[in-house]
């Protein structure tokens, strides 16, 4: 009688809501904070949450990869930062070469933290922390203002923007492209098996080292991509852009349900811890929460998605305690 019921409707159900609760808990913040603020629903605020999602989302892409492998990339606020400047220096002479140096600049990083997390065995933590500090000397070194830029290409993007942002279609681009490598895609299997296990990956045989270099240089690619989205928004290269924001990606990565020890999460999952995210500070911002209060808000996230997180892993481990025994 019980097998029958769970495989009825109701039953699928359950396992969908077990399966995807962060989904649950983005509708359920949708409707608090349509009841929260009566403009939350309308068009105009809509389409600006998702721009405002775009960036972090962006990163957030990039953090999934490495978080998956149970590494952290501190750097990636920064090197969006470094390949902003990089972009807006040059777009005046050419737009595509300008995108295409600044998005290279952003792997060049990328491909430093790999080298040195796999070459020199520093911790990533460490390795991404010292690229955070040499991405944001760099960026201040080119330039201690923002750079304003004047450009007719970029002009004529922008009057592209309807509902949709071009920064929003360009990050849900990179997730639908993310989300089919990790889908079908082997070395996506082998970044998780490295992320749950790196010596049992090695004793399978998986190139962890080669792997890890490409995650990172990948992340890079992706935060110079954001520097150029960057841009693209504000007319303006920031030097300070995106401070914090690697925090923030990893808050928003935790709350859909990636574990913050490797191994194990669905990048759409993330993309929805995105929107999570982004939502409270839209919210904050709609109903005039003090600013400094946001911070503490931000900051409380951060610290509940990390024990969230071990909460998920400690439950993973006393199942499998109970099966074993």
């Amino acid at each position: 009688m019980s097998a029958s019921s769970d495989m009825g409707p109701t039953g699928r159900l359950k396992r969908w809501m077990a399966d995807n609760d962060v989904f649950v808990v983005l509708i359920l913040f949708v409707a608090g904070a349509s009841v929260a603020s009566p403009t939350f629903l309308t068009a105009a605020n809509l389409s600006n949450l998702l721009t405002q999602s775009a960036m972090l989302g962006l990163l957030s892409v990039a953090q999934f990869l490495i978080i998956v492998t149970a590494g952290f990339d501190l750097s990636v606020a920064a090197v969006m930062a470094l390949s902003s400047l990089v972009f807006a220096r040059l777009v005046d002479v050419s737009f595509v070469p300008a995108a295409i140096a600044a998005i290279l600049a952003g792997g060049a990083c990328g491909l430093v933290n790999g080298l040195v997390i796999t070459r020199g065995r520093v911790q990533p933590l460490i390795a991404t922390l010292a690229m955070m500090g040499i991405a944001r000397g760099l960026a201040l070194s080119i330039s201690e203002r923002s750079i304003l830029v004047n450009n007719a290409t970029l002009a004529e993007i922008k009057s592209l923007d309807g509902f949709l942002s071009v920064p929003t279609v360009i990050w849900f681009v990179v997730v639908a492209i993310a989300w089919f490598w990790f889908s079908r895609s082997r070395q996506a299997l082998h970044l998780y098996a490295i992320g749950g296990n790196e010596t049992t990956a090695r004793l399978a045989g998986v190139p962890v080292d080669r792997l890890r270099i490409g995650a990172y240089t990948v992340s890079g690619l992706i935060a110079g991509l954001t520097g150029v989205v960057l841009v693209i928004r504000s007319n303006s290269g920031v030097p300070l852009g995106g401070t914090g924001w690697e925090l923030y990606t990893i808050a928003a990565v935790v709350i859909g349900g990636t574990s913050i020890f490797g191994g194990e999460g669905k990048l759409l999952h993330a993309m929805a811890g995105v929107l999570i995210y982004q939502m409270i500070a839209n919210v904050m911002n709609l109903t005039g929460v003090d600013p400094y209060y946001q911070d503490i808000v931000r900051a409380a996230v951060i610290i509940l998605a990390v024990g969230l997180s071990i909460l998920r892993l400690r439950q993973r481990h006393r199942v499998r305690a109970v099966i074993r025994s």
